[in-house]
């Protein structure tokens, strides 16, 4: 699935100015990083030269240099400060890749996560990384799942600027392509994301088989009408909880709607800077007990972390509705909070 309303003129830019989404807030989080290391370290050996494109916060390229790895981070986002890697054993290149900087230099471990989906052209952007690995090198793409977004019916999943949505056949049919074949594979966040550990091979041809999502735009404008019901029936302010892009999907689903009144994270970062709609701006901060108690509703839109968000709202004393737009997985018993889009 392909993303054709994304404009690929301005994404340097664009990606130079995003804030970081993907630093570890919980201890949920911390584990799921040190867990990723700890399994490509495990099937490493003694490889010990990384290279990590689109890294984020760095925290990755962070528990691998712990391990006595020498790092080299490729991150574009100038919300990203250099002295973050002074002494840590990671050299930081704040731009897009390929960056001329790294100049003739292989690795023997390649890592790009959460990136492909965000690329107007991966085969380039796949063959710059092959380019990159040592013989007898590994690599580690890790990307969301296409499979699960269609058998969950996740609508929010559909947001900018992922350009592209991969299934397993079309992802193995452009990592061959490149020069890559899968060795193993592991599933993510309950299948939400899907990472694959590859090895370097002679590029090759491969066609691309088709599958078919017809009735889906129906199904996903059904969980929409759903939800626009649900909206009508809270009658006061709606909080959401998690400054992200699934945030900014509801803003894009229901721009109408001008119940959003307050938006908490708790990323420290965010804090002075403010999530926005067609009919909100709404500054970012973490939850508060004075303001959750003029909130008739939260809605959480990190819902791979609903469970303990949901937990702790009502451990701040918050007694109002508590929704997440998860579309499938959870039941509306006990701290499990009601699903939006869902029948």
């Amino acid at each position: 699935v392909y993303n054709s309303a994304f404009d690929p003129e301005p994404a340097e830019d664009l990606y130079g100015a995003f804030l970081l989404t993907n630093t570890p807030v919980s201890e949920q989080m911390v584990k799921a990083v040190e867990g990723t290391s700890d399994w490509i370290s495990s099937r490493a050996g003694s490889k010990d030269l990384v290279l990590e494109v689109g890294g984020g916060a760095g925290a990755l390229a962070l528990a691998l240099a712990r391990r006595g790895s020498e790092v080299h981070l490729v991150e574009p986002s100038r919300a990203l400060a250099p002295d973050r890697f002074e002494g840590t054993g990671v050299t930081f290149y704040q731009s897009m890749f390929p960056n001329p900087a790294l100049g003739e230099r292989m690795f023997d471990i390649v890592i790009c996560r959460q990136v492909l989906e965000h690329v107007p052209a991966p085969a380039p952007f796949l063959n710059d990384l092959r380019s990159r690995l040592n013989e007898g090198g590994i690599a580690y793409i890790e990307i969301p799942s296409a499979e699960y977004i269609f058998e969950n019916q996740s609508i929010v999943d559909f947001h900018y600027p992922h350009v592209h949505y991969y299934g397993r056949a079309s992802v193995e049919t452009l990592f061959r392509r490149a020069g890559f074949e899968i060795l193993e594979s592991c599933v993510i966040k309950d299948g939400h994301d899907v990472g694959c550990l590859l090895c370097g091979i002679p590029p090759g041809e491969a066609q691309i088989q088709e599958t078919s999502n017809s009735g889906l735009a129906e199904v996903l404008s059904g969980a929409r009408e759903r939800a626009t019901s649900r909206l009508a029936e809270i009658s006061g302010p709606v909080a959401l909880y998690g400054a992200n892009a699934y945030s900014q999907a509801l803003f894009g689903l229901f721009p109408d709607f001008t119940g959003f009144a307050s938006m908490y994270d708790d990323t420290e970062s965010y804090v002075g800077y403010s999530a926005y709609g067609a009919t909100a701006e709404l500054p970012i901060g973490p939850p508060d007990p004075e303001q959750l108690s003029h909130v008739a509703a939260v809605i959480i839109t990190v819902y791979l972390h609903d469970e303990p968000i949901a937990r702790k709202l009502r451990a701040l004393g918050y007694e109002g509705h508590i929704y997440t737009v998860r579309s499938a997985g959870l039941a509306a018993t006990g701290a499990k909070p009601e699903r939006l889009l869902a029948p």
